[in-house]
């Protein structure tokens, strides 16, 4: 089939690196690729500079590919969009003769305070060039979800909740206001292990995070408390990310959550 006969459901996900994926290990089902469900990727490169991220998008053209799980150094690294997108599939909303494009906009460690995300800003142009691109593919594409995990850049960065309250809510209303003000909002919770060691910094994020949520509907939170870390399923020391299954057990959470708003 020739990629402009394609009709796609697409699924936007950003955020940072929770939304693009830092979790690793064993799970308990393996993500196998269907050929019901694409990526749509951007090539970029990301270094830190003297405390800061320096992100550059390639001058070449998106990719559009069969969606799997990213291979970095020999790991296996989970997407909650993937399971997301399986559970869709398995409740029938994929209707027939149409296809799944996750627009893969999130990058690790960027939030609203050092400027990354927010109106005006590199990543969230960069997202709607993207999200401008899938629609382009064929007119009978259609976005049906913004899946959304970020936050924790805004805590330790101790961004004033009041003014990440005003990032994120401006951000979403844009971008409802470009491609359709029923789009269903979706954002989670952090990972308990950090949170827990931050929760000072952390509570008036997600407090307005919910706020943001209540206020802008049809919106979810999804709850975290029980989904492990990298640190307490490998003892790594990393106790900021999602561990792999937790990821896997995040996207179908996810969709529970998008599911109830069709309610």
């Amino acid at each position: 089939m020739d990629r402009k006969d394609m009709k796609f459901d697409i699924i936007v996900q950003g955020g940072q690196s929770n939304a693009e994926g830092s979790g690793c290990g064993p799970v308990t089902e393996e993500f196998i690729p269907l050929e019901d469900v694409w990526y749509l990727n951007v090539e970029k490169t990301v270094q830190e500079v003297d405390g800061n991220l320096l992100i550059t998008y390639a001058d070449k053209p998106f990719a559009l590919e069969i969606a799997k799980e990213r291979t970095l150094n020999g790991n296996v690294y989970g997407d909650f969009a993937l399971t997301f997108a399986q559970s869709y599939i398995k409740a029938g909303s994929l209707k027939e003769g149409r296809k799944l494009l996750i627009v893969r906009a999130a990058i690790g460690g960027t939030g609203f305070k050092k400027a990354h995300w927010g109106l005006g800003n590199l990543l969230y142009e960069k997202l709607k060039e993207m999200v401008e691109y899938a629609l382009s593919l064929n007119e009978e594409n259609r976005i049906v979800a913004f899946l959304w995990h970020q936050g924790e850049h805004d805590a330790f960065e101790k961004n004033d909740p009041a003014v990440f309250k005003t990032q994120l809510a401006d951000q979403l209303q844009d971008f409802r206001a470009r491609y359709g003000e029923k789009i269903p909002f979706v954002a989670g919770d952090f990972v308990s292990e950090w949170k827990n060691k931050n929760l000072e910094d952390c509570k008036p994020i997600l407090s307005n995070i919910r706020e943001v949520i209540a206020e802008n509907m049809p919106a979810a939170f999804v709850e975290t408390a029980d989904l492990l870390s990298n640190n307490e399923k490998h003892q790594n020391g990393d106790d900021i990310h999602f561990c792999r299954e937790s990821l896997h057990i995040l996207g179908k959470r996810y969709f529970d959550a998008f599911q109830s708003l069709e309610k």
